[in-house]
């Protein structure tokens, strides 16, 4: 690369960032004296579409410029090429031809390549020195492992002494704070930082310490916080006495504030927010009312010096009473960690698996330390060249890392180094991306070897216009309103950009007024569906594919969705189309769930609740009192009024799978097409492949995992696409909705923060705390921590603003909440409030407008049609076992001719199916049961069902299958000489009475007779009194024989 062997691109949005980094790499490969020289270049970004588009570009330029044509048409790149590389158009030409065939003969040399995935490769080529197993598989679904560790972790309570007092203690605990004694979700949470990069070095630290160091610590803390207790209590006390000693009242005092602030100190309440004016002006703010007496404002001043050092000891020892306090509900979260590690490590290993969050780690600890040449042996490649792309998602960890094989390449001269980044667009903090590493790096703040070249990408080739310049301005205004950290600030005021296209494009702001209790989400939805119907009647040609909605929030897109498709709208989300939200899938897990466990009668209700609402059953109440109280058999066998059959005991033996088919066919859930279904599936098909096959595991999952499991939505169609600003990242879309621009920039979710605690115990130099306002009076530490992390938050929710707003190429529309218009330009805390701080500014704001144009809507050109049609699946596929008429003849009977054969079926086949019916309501079920089983063939099961029929519902044993009496088909029982005896139907009464059946074939036999007579005196040694005994002939006509 001319100029520098280490260059950096600063690229904001828009800037032509692929097509320069396909140019750089050309340059290196047309030039390069080696016989493979894609081989020895290794380029890195952090998606694998990032990695196709860029790998299919470079084939397409190399495919371009090896065709004759290239010398007589106009190509951008190739033109630059030739001029950069001072090359010909013809040498050029020729050497693409000769190295489209080389990359295309060795396609597997061509790296480029996910962070990941190449960290997958190194530790593969390593397996054997860090003692993996060389076949291990990454398991990418860490949530369910981390679930799974805490599971087996809890479950040894009662075993283990030391963790049982432990977990007791601290459920007993959540009682006590009117939370819920149910400590698996906060463990789970904790586990979660197992996986965290950012976590690792503290947790390094903690992770030799037994539980008996945490009960120590947590021992220290309640010392002092006892200590602390006593001394507020004690200055509180002072205070209120001195006040009365002075003759002065509460009424004295301004709003009686300060002596009922000690009042309170004295009863233990120490949720103080230190935010009323006179307690943040304690020292300068008047006491007492203006038109105090004299007598009494005398008294209250000279007393002033005493209460305001009271107050802010107490104060200062409040704080300190919340720190201990903070640390204490954190202990034995964090304290279990290393034992659910221990866990993750056992399941880990019975699985082989690595988890991807482990990667970085793995090579920061084991292999990073290897010299360059060493690594390069190993993974049989010599990377002379180096591209990074989206650096500013780099962790430190995989820079770290990196950093040997860079420094060889730059040290040895002959190698180069490529970063790409825009601090402005890093928005993966959470997991370990950190823009303050290309900031620095920009700055030439590192200890490579060679200083960078950076070279900024000012032109945006992306958006038209008005967008443009919106943002242009729009995001200089938050440099200066919004930041506390001078670099965030000055990042944002260079981050102007030059304008390349000349259309005007448009840029809507709109702002909506919410009533208390206003179903937001409703409202935002509907906004949304109307800037679309602005969009659709500014032009003819308008398509719905053109629009893509951003949210921050998953469940944000999910409203979007669901109103959007209630208006008939198609749409396209891999996020928001969530399977979990299908009526029919609820519908399935409910059914799995009570035939998991049939005293679940919440599923057993939303079972009713579907059919009566699917079914439009006229008086549901009454629907659901006939029969939610009936048993298990008896309520499936009630829906056979809706053309029902579901035979619960033949669901029962089936693989999930096959009964969630099962379930679709019987419950007629399909009629065309479902989309919700069929990913559905899927899902179980891949569950099952990889976890278990059973019910309860898989219930499990899905409840787990039902907030990401959604519908993957074909490209290509004429839809609206609906996805979150993280997802959106690296793309573009010629319309861009924004919704929901309220978000507090200073929100989070329950943050933590690691605090240095070495001066409470040496064996823990960090801890873990929740993060929120008090920290910034946790001393200097806490301070300068609360500075950063506020810091933070203001860069990372811009940064999310700066993503959401470039993806639009032609028309952005913005909706907001109006409410934030009396907000001082001081106090710009949410999205919404940035913006119309932003209007006042420009002297834009107007009372009573709630919305805002700017630059004007033109037709968009139509989208490059798919290269590939989608060729959409209208037809639902799945079909039962039984239904495919395969089956496997797996009686001898099935091989006679045919007259033994129906003598043989007549008598063994429907003495079996016999042996299945209880009830005559059980008919339909055992005749689908043999069906699914492949007992009887499709042909059978209509001819069967009438024998069935005729046999239950004859006059003289119609009785006997009745409700209410106890049935025992073909069950064993052992006679006092120790034989064994199998009547065919034992029937028992209320009243003791039986009543035995048995089922023959051909013509009446002496020894039937005397074979029924042995069974009765059996069945009355056992106490019962026998009634009937009953022959029933099933061929060759059906008679009944009464045995006296």
């Amino acid at each position: 690369m001319s100029g520098s062997s280490f260059k950096i691109y600063n690229a904001s949005a828009g800037s032509g960032k692929t097509y320069t980094l396909v140019k750089d790499y050309l340059k290196i490969v047309l030039t390069s004296e080696a016989y493979l020289p894609h081989r020895h270049v290794l380029a890195i970004t952090f998606t694998n579409k990032a990695v196709d588009e860029m790998k299919r570009r470079i084939v397409s330029a190399l495919l371009r410029f090896s065709s004759s044509n290239i010398l007589t048409t106009k190509d951008d790149l190739f033109t630059d090429l030739t001029h950069e590389l001072s090359l010909s158009p013809e040498k050029i030409h020729d050497k693409a031809r000769q190295l489209i065939r080389k990359i295309l003969h060795n396609y597997g040399g061509f790296d480029v390549s996910t962070i990941d995935k190449f960290n997958q490769r190194l530790i593969r080529t390593f397996a054997y020195d860090l003692r993996i197993p060389v076949n291990f598989e990454v398991e990418l679904d860490t949530d369910s492992l981390l679930q799974k560790a805490v599971d087996q972790m809890i479950s040894k309570t009662g075993k283990d002494k030391a963790l049982t007092k432990v977990l007791v203690a601290y459920a007993l605990s959540k009682l006590e704070d009117d939370k819920s004694w149910d400590i698996a979700l906060d463990l789970y949470k904790s586990a979660k930082l197992l996986t965290q990069e950012t976590a690792l070095p503290y947790l390094e630290s903690l992770s030799n310490q037994k539980l008996a160091a945490f009960e120590g610590l947590k021992a220290t803390l309640e010392r002092e916080y006892k200590a602390l207790e006593q001394q507020i209590t004690e200055v509180a006390t002072q205070v209120l006495d001195l006040i009365v000693g002075q003759g002065l009242t509460f009424v004295d005092f301004y709003k009686g504030s300060l002596p009922k602030h000690f009042a309170a100190l004295t009863a233990k309440k120490y949720n103080i927010k230190f935010d009323l004016v006179w307690q943040k002006n304690i020292e300068t703010t008047p006491l007492y009312k203006k038109n105090t007496p004299e007598r009494i404002s005398q008294k209250i001043d000279a007393l002033r010096t005493d209460l305001v050092a009271a107050f802010l000891s107490t104060k200062q020892a409040v704080y300190r009473l919340r720190y201990l306090q903070n640390i204490r509900k954190n202990i034995t979260p964090v304290s279990v960690l290393t034992l659910i590690q221990n866990e993750i490590n056992a399941i880990k290993e019975a699985q082989n698996i690595i988890l991807i969050s482990e990667f970085n780690t793995i090579i920061g600890k084991e292999i990073k330390t290897q010299p360059a040449p060493f690594i390069y042996e190993r993974i049989g490649e010599k990377f002379n060249h180096y591209f990074i792309d989206e650096f500013q998602d780099t962790s430190e960890l995989q820079w770290t890392n990196l950093d040997p094989l860079i420094t060889n390449a730059l040290a040895a001269g002959k190698g180069s180094v490529l970063l790409v980044g825009d601090a402005k667009q890093s928005i993966y903090r959470w997991r370990g991306g950190k823009p303050e590493q290309f900031m620095s790096l920009i700055n030439n703040q590192h200890t490579l070897p060679v200083d960078a070249r950076i070279a900024n990408l000012p032109t945006n080739y992306r958006s038209c216009k008005e967008v443009v310049k919106f943002n242009n301005d729009f995001f200089n205004f938050c440099s200066k309103a919004v930041f506390s950290e001078a670099t965030h600030q000055n990042l944002y005021l260079s981050a102007t950009q030059e304008q390349n296209k000349t259309k005007p494009g448009y840029v809507q702001l709109s702002f909506l007024d919410f009533d208390q209790g206003s179903d937001k989400e409703a409202l935002y939805a509907e906004e949304v569906h109307n800037n679309i119907s602005i969009y659709k009647a500014s032009n003819p040609d308008a398509k719905y594919k053109d629009i893509c909605v951003l949210v921050r929030k998953r469940k944000e897109g999910v409203a979007v969705a669901n109103y959007l498709s209630s208006k008939g709208i198609d749409i396209i989300s891999n996020e928001t189309l969530l399977v979990a939200e299908s009526k029919e899938v609820k519908f399935i897990i409910n059914v799995f769930s009570f035939l998991k466990d049939n005293t679940d009668t919440t599923a057993k209700l939303n079972i009713l609740n579907y059919l009566i609402s699917r079914n439009n059953v006229t008086d549901g109440h009454q629907f659901r009192l006939n029969y939610l109280h009936l048993d298990f058999l008896p309520y499936f066998a009630s829906f056979s009024q809706f053309n029902i059959n579901f035979d619960p005991q033949t669901a029962i033996q089936l693989s999930v799978y096959e009964l969630a088919e099962y379930i679709i066919s019987t419950f007629h859930l399909v009629q065309n097409t479902n989309a919700h279904i069929q990913f559905f599936l899927d899902i179980i098909f891949e569950f099952t492949q990889k976890k278990s096959s059973g019910i309860a595991p898989f219930l499990t999952y899905f409840e787990h995992n039902k907030e990401k499991l959604s519908v993957v939505s074909p490209e290509g169609i004429d839809a609206v696409q609906i996805m979150t600003v993280h997802k959106a990242k690296g793309l573009e879309f010629p319309v861009v909705i924004f919704p929901f621009a309220e978000l507090s920039i200073y929100k989070e979710i329950e943050p933590k923060e690691w605090m240095p605690i070495q001066e409470l115990d040496d064996n823990f130099p960090y801890f873990l705390i929740n993060y929120n306002k008090d920290l910034e009076h946790y001393g200097t530490e806490g301070k300068a921590r609360y500075k950063a992390h506020q810091a933070k938050l203001e860069l990372d929710n811009i940064n999310l603003l700066y993503v959401a707003f470039t993806r639009a190429a032609e028309q952005l529309y913005i909706i907001g909440n109006r409410s934030s218009a009396n907000k001082s330009t001081a106090d710009l805390k949410t999205y919404s409030d940035i913006l119309i701080g932003f209007l006042k500014s420009t002297g834009t704001w107007r009372a009573g407008v709630s919305r805002y144009s700017f630059g004007s809507m033109q037709p968009i050109a139509a989208l490059d049609a798919p290269q590939h049609p989608m060729q959409l699946q209208r037809k639902f596929v799945s079909t039962l076992k039984s239904q495919l008429n395969v089956s496997m003849a797996l009686k001898a009977d099935y091989f006679w001719d045919s007259a033994q054969k129906e003598a043989i079926e007549k008598g063994n086949l429907i003495h079996l199916l016999l042996a299945r019916v209880y009830l005559s309501s059980d008919i339909q079920m055992t005749i689908n049961t043999s069906l699914e089983e492949g007992l009887i063939s499709t042909e059978q099961s209509q001819p069967l069902f009438k024998i069935l029929e005729s046999i239950v519902f004859h006059p003289q044993l119609k009785l006997y299958f009745s409700p209410g009496v106890e049935v025992y088909n073909e069950r064993e029982i052992i006679t006092g000489s120790g034989q064994i005896i199998i009547p065919d139907r034992l029937i028992v009464n209320a009243s003791g009475k039986a009543v035995i059946i048995d089922y023959k074939t051909g013509q009446y036999l002496q020894k039937h007779q005397q074979q029924l007579q042995t069974y009765a005196s059996v069945v009355q040694q056992l106490g019962y009194i026998v009634e009937k005994k009953i022959l029933v002939y099933i061929h060759p006509e059906l008679t009944i024989k009464t045995v006296i």
